[in-house]
């Protein structure tokens, strides 16, 4: 044992211990427990910048009907409410005005649904053609056998998606050639995206679907040897598939 003093001339005493000449030895312990908690949902509503548009022609004279002083109307919508829970804590607020559901396991329905490129599909054939598979064995690009429309099968997608249309009825020359083999593989490839979304219990977006419906058309209606305008076709397509069509689902991390 030695003496030093502190700033205060006052003497402590330090101690040097000494490390324990007996063997340790640590154990770890656990137990298992049950955490119960209420979850509580909460409405909330709130109003978006209306826009109002004319309808029709002026009326001359009084509106048909009594007046009121305001309208209203009673809207609803089903939500699906993801709850992330920790049981260490929790918040919650108390209020009125929520029809409860049936609670179920993992995240909500549809919530984690997002679109895939090309090169992804065409990197996993098996989830590919099970796509196909469901949709009944086989994917018209274009309406029937109208046009330059191609029937994709499980046979046939690997070469649609690596740009490999057969010719015909893929033009076979350029500038065409090239436009053409582009709009087949991403017209594919957003019709597997929305199969996937769909077996995933959700709407596909209007903007893919108007996409997919207008590169159908194009198809139906090309001569043979192709015709301009294939890109103005393909690039929708492709805002889809790689995530960045406005109200459809982002694009997947692959």
């Amino acid at each position: 044992m030695s003496v030093c003093t502190d700033c205060n001339k006052n003497e402590l005493e330090a101690v040097t211990l000494q490390p324990n000449q007996e063997g340790e030895c640590q154990s770890i312990v656990h137990e298992t427990v049950c955490v119960q908690g209420t979850v509580i949902i909460t409405p909330s509503l709130v109003s978006g910048t209306s826009t109002s548009f004319c309808v029709g022609n002026p009326i001359i004279g009084s509106c048909p009907g009594d007046l009121q002083p305001s309208c209203s109307f009673t809207v609803s919508q089903n939500i699906c409410v993801q709850i992330p829970l920790t049981f260490s804590a929790t918040a919650s607020a108390v209020e009125n005005g929520v029809v409860c559901g049936v609670p179920d396991i993992g995240a909500c329905l549809g919530t984690t649904v997002c679109t895939h490129s090309i090169g992804f599909y065409a990197s996993n054939p098996t989830f590919t053609n099970q796509l196909i598979t469901n949709a009944g064995g086989s994917i018209i690009l274009g309406i029937n056998n109208l046009g330059l429309s191609f029937t994709v099968t499980t046979a046939n997608s690997s070469a649609v998606l690596n740009l490999n249309t057969p010719s015909p009825p893929a033009p076979a020359n350029p500038p065409f050639a090239n436009q053409y083999q582009a709009l087949y593989a991403q017209l594919l490839a957003a019709n597997l995206n929305a199969l996937n979304i769909q077996a995933h219990g959700v709407d596909v977006c209007s903007f893919a679907l108007l996409a997919i419906e207008d590169a159908n058309q194009f198809l139906a209606d090309s001569p043979i040897g192709g015709t301009s305008g294939a890109p103005d076709y393909q690039e929708p397509l492709e805002q889809f598939n790689t995530g960045g069509a406005p109200g459809c689902p982002v694009h997947c991390t692959e």
